[in-house]
């Protein structure tokens, strides 16, 4: 086997030190893309947080204010509509709670699962483990949140609707009555 001159040397160092050099950029850069990627799952983890308070915010309001208009109305309006929408709106409410019990649990259960993952010895998988295990919990919790919400939200809306259609058409007669 033939040596390589010293001139076929230095250039194969050569090669070889550009192919590390290489190596090293691609990782550099394939390291900020994963704390890039890192940072919007935060931040969209923090939005979807912000997002369920906010909803629920709106939703809680709403049923206080629904409840406290309907109370009003014993008498007032005719005794099948105070009872459907008294109705409807107890749906919506009960789902909605449900919901967040369903939630508050499954949430402990989720926690209890991702401390024992975070008690193991620290290895590598460790936090690809508790990656793993939220990502799946979010992606849950999403699915099955749009089944509670969904018959919620429409129980809700149909109650109301049910009220702003009987006071628009008293509105009408008593508005050809008066002219």
């Amino acid at each position: 086997m033939r040596q390589p001159s010293l001139e076929e040397w230095y250039g194969q160092v050569a090669r070889a030190i550009d192919q590390l050099n290489e190596d090293v950029q691609k990782m550099k850069n394939d390291q900020l893309v994963d704390k890039q990627i890192e940072a919007f799952i935060q931040l969209n983890e923090k939005l979807m947080g912000h997002a369920t308070n906010y909803t629920n915010l709106i939703m809680v309001a709403g049923y206080a204010g629904f409840f406290a208009f309907w109370s009003t109305l014993a008498g007032k309006i005719p005794a099948w509509l105070f009872s459907t929408c008294g109705l409807l709106i107890t749906i919506s409410l009960t789902l909605f709670i449900g919901w967040e019990l369903i939630k508050m649990f499954w949430s402990a259960k989720h926690m209890r699962r991702t401390q024992s993952i975070l008690a193991q010895s620290r290895r590598q998988a460790t936090v690809a483990d508790y990656e793993k295990a939220f990502q799946e919990f979010n992606a849950q919790t999403q699915k099955v949140w749009m089944l509670f919400l969904i018959p919620s939200v429409i129980t809700g809306v149909l109650a109301a609707v049910m009220l702003v259609g009987f006071f628009s058409r008293e509105l009408v007669c008593a508005a050809r009555i008066c002219s």
